[in-house]
Formats: structure tokens, sequence, C-alpha cells
């Protein structure tokens, strides 16, 4: 059992390592961009690299990204289903680069749609977003249910 901490990325990705060792924390979670935004963090590798020597430096053993709250893998609106492509695809490409166990998503809710056919939207966005990883991956949270979310059950996240 590892003992984790949600750290900010703020002032420099490796800075989330830093916060995470500071807390005693043996694992730690990051937003690899602002959650409440779709304007994806443009790293470079001097960012990643800087991050896996903090790491590698570290009592941390396990790194999960979780991805913005804006995700609705689910929508009945493409837009906003492309949207959640791009930056699921995105979080996932940056857990690649620095080494993270995976990516934390909720699945999306139907809203005022039907459950099951908003499930086979979240599953295609979420079969073409891991394709597209070299070995992230992908950890779906449960929520509690409220306004049609999907994740309410596991039945419904397998």
């Amino acid at each position: 059992m590892l003992i984790g901490a949600h750290v900010s990325q703020s002032g420099g990705l490796e800075k989330a390592v830093g916060r995470g060792v500071e807390r005693g924390a043996q694992a730690i979670q990051i937003f690899n961009q602002s959650p409440r935004m779709w304007r994806p963090t443009a790293y470079g590798e001097d960012d990643f690299r800087a991050f896996r020597e903090a790491l590698a430096d570290a009592p941390i053993k396990a790194v999960v990204i979780h991805a913005v709250y804006l995700l609705n893998c689910a929508s009945e609106d493409r837009d906003i289903r492309e949207k959640s492509l791009r930056s699921l695809i995105q979080s996932l490409r940056v857990g690649d680069e620095i080494g993270a166990a995976g990516v934390v998503l909720h699945p999306g809710s139907a809203k005022k749609g039907e459950v099951p056919e908003a499930i086979k939207r979240a599953g295609a966005v979420i079969r073409e977003a891991l394709s597209e990883s070299e070995r992230c991956d992908l950890h779906l949270e449960d929520t509690a249910g409220a306004g049609g979310t999907l994740g309410r059950s596991f039945e419904e996240l397998l």
C-alpha cells in the first residue's frame, strides 16, 4: 500500500515531486493542466526530463495524473467528445513521458440521454485515446451517480 497526495505542479512539472516529498507521500497525483480549462499546458522535453530526474532522486514510488474535470467522453455533443478525446490523449502522452502509472478519469455523463448509449460513446472515446498511449494506463474512477454520471456501479465501468 502507498500513501499519496494530490499535489500542484504550479511553477514547473518537477515541483510536484518536491511537494509530494514535503508531505511525506509515497505516491502523487497531479493535473497535467488546469482542471477547469480545455487548453493544454505546453510541456517540452526539458520539463519531462526535469520531472524524471526529480522523481529518480525522491522516495515517490508512483505517479498518477487526474484528467481535467471538463471531460465528458459520453457526451451527446460531438464537439465535447472531440475535446474530451484530445485532452485525454494529451494526459496519456504526458503520463507516458513522465512514467505515470496511469490517468484517472471520470467517464462522463449521459445528462438526460440514455445510459447504455452514453456508455457506448464513452467506450469509443476511451478506446481511441488508449490507442494513442505507449504505456500509460487509464484508471476509471467511480462517481456518486448524480446527474446521469457514468460509473455509479462497477458494471458501468466495465
